[in-house]
């Protein structure tokens, strides 16, 4: 048992190694001591974290000339009021941090370490940042963040939230330029899967802005969601642009090589990559299309909120008659307040086109009568709905029991779940859940039981008589169950006495 213990705690060794080697620049920068002009100390690591973010975040924009300049700039707006140096200092710290995670000599950072799951020395290599361009004019260094540099930046904050299709196009772009096809196709596949995680959150966000729009502020927090949403879709959709571009050069270039079966299946991959591109691509622009037209909604959505919110917390006592009768007012002032609340001037008169109209010789009779068909039409409609509604509760009462014979406890989850299995129709019908709430509404229910609705009491008939003489209590939970993809009910416990 101990040796089965010891092989699982040492077994992928150097993956976890690498994990924590990871963020050694980060722990070799925190060791350094630096102060400012009046003796403050220098936060050195987070400083080192903000360099890192700042060349992810123009990786993002496909920001390519980024130096030491831009990133002095950076710090200087972010620690302004913290710390007191000069350019000369911000130089030199910048520097220093530059060689923390790209060594000046130009060597990949390797760390040694023992492998206990090979029983031998290790070693591992990290590239965080890695150079670019350099402008002979200006004698400028440009920087980018390299492959190790983007992992250490996704394992400080879980980015995949919001920016997890540009990441994939990122790395996309990483597996096409080292022809790793078959993963390029993963990675495809993967965004796909992006895509469709972002059209399940514009719904979302569909529904809270026409739920919770009650005020200005609100209007422009959403406003400003979506246009955030909208800048991020459209770098998104050039990202697509590059990419496709990318692979259609890649595809000319194995297009004239000699066929040989090597170079024949890659073309044949780069071939269904760019299918499968495009129709993500197309699915990504038609939900740039639906967030412009999000926009649009919810400014009506805030219009139709407020007006509403404006009739719900009108009091016509304490703004109108509170108002009358505590301040004395002169004959004109009263009629500009009452004016609005007053109905049109209605004048009765008599139409010649009336005579046209059927008559008949008592009128007093004849509309006592169509009073009272009318009247006696409509119970009899309604009786004939109610019975249809207490015979379907008393087939739901039936199914439960007879599914979960023998059981005292269980919940409305467990139920659901087997009609699913059975595809029974149940599910795709209103009443069903209507007949869960009413439940939960009347609970405890046994057929003794005196409500003062009789109207429950009609319905609950027949699910009753199926309880023969037991007590069933309805408890709420607070998950949320999916009936099906129109209806959705809140989960309940059910207890039989």
């Amino acid at each position: 048992m101990e040796s089965s213990f010891s092989e699982i705690i040492q077994k992928d060794f150097r993956e976890r190694m690498k994990r924590i080697l990871l963020f050694e620049p980060i722990q070799e920068l925190s060791q350094k001591r630096k102060s400012d002009q009046n003796g403050h100390p220098v936060d050195m690591r987070s400083l080192g974290l903000f360099t890192l973010l700042y060349f992810y975040e123009m990786k993002l924009i496909r920001e390519r000339k980024t130096g030491i300049a831009e990133i002095i700039e950076l710090l200087q707006s972010i620690t302004v009021q913290s710390y007191v140096l000069n350019d000369k200092q911000w130089e030199v710290i910048v520097r220093e941090i530059i060689n923390v995670f790209r060594p000046a000599n130009g060597k990949i950072k390797a760390y040694t370490f023992f492998n206990w799951e090979s029983r031998k020395e290790d070693s591992l290599e990290f590239s965080y940042i890695k150079a670019t361009d350099f402008d002979v004019q200006t004698n400028r260094q440009y920087y980018t963040l390299d492959d190790d540099g983007l992992e250490l930046v996704f394992a400080t904050k879980e980015y995949f939230q919001e920016f997890q299709l540009s990441i994939h196009q990122l790395m996309l772009r990483k597996l096409l330029e080292k022809g790793e096809f078959q993963g390029a196709l993963r990675q495809i596949n993967e965004m796909q899967i992006d895509v469709e995680t972002i059209y399940e959150r514009l719904v979302k966000l569909e529904h809270e802005v026409k739920r919770n729009i009650v005020s200005i502020e609100t209007q422009n927090r959403f406003i400003q969601a979506i246009d955030d949403r909208n800048f991020r879709l459209n770098r998104e959709n050039e990202e697509f642009q590059e990419l496709k571009q990318f692979v259609n050069e890649m595809k000319a270039n194995y297009y004239y090589q000699p066929a040989q079966n090597k170079e024949k299946e890659a073309f044949e991959l780069l071939t269904q990559i760019e299918k499968e591109l495009s129709l993500v691509h197309g699915q990504h622009r038609a939900l740039l299309n639906q967030s412009l037209i999000l926009k649009r909604e919810v400014l009506q959505a805030a219009e139709e909120s407020l007006y509403y919110v404006g009739i719900d917390t009108f009091n016509f006592d304490q703004d109108i008659t509170s108002r009358i009768v505590s301040t004395p007012l002169p004959l004109e002032s009263m009629k500009g307040i009452l004016m609005p609340f007053l109905s049109l001037k209605k004048k009765k008169s008599w139409s010649l086109l009336s005579i046209f109209a059927p008559h008949s010789w008592s009128e007093e009779e004849q509309t006592t009568n169509k009073n009272i068909f009318a009247k006696v039409a409509d119970e009899q409609q309604k009786e004939k709905y109610a019975k249809m509604v207490r015979a379907f509760y008393a087939e739901i009462m039936r199914e439960m029991l007879q599914m979960l014979e023998g059981k005292t406890d269980w919940t409305l989850s467990q139920f659901i779940e087997k009609l699913k299995e059975l595809k029974h129709p149940f599910l795709d019908q209103r009443l069903f859940y209507s007949f869960f709430i009413l439940c939960h509404q009347r609970s405890p229910l046994y057929a003794e039981n005196d409500w003062d609705d009789e109207e429950s009491l009609h319905l609950l008939d027949g699910a009753l008589e199926e309880l023969h003489g037991r007590k069933l209590i309805v408890k709420e939970l607070p998950d949320v169950l999916s009936g099906s993809d129109r209806y959705e009910i809140q989960n309940m416990y059910l207890h039989m006495e």
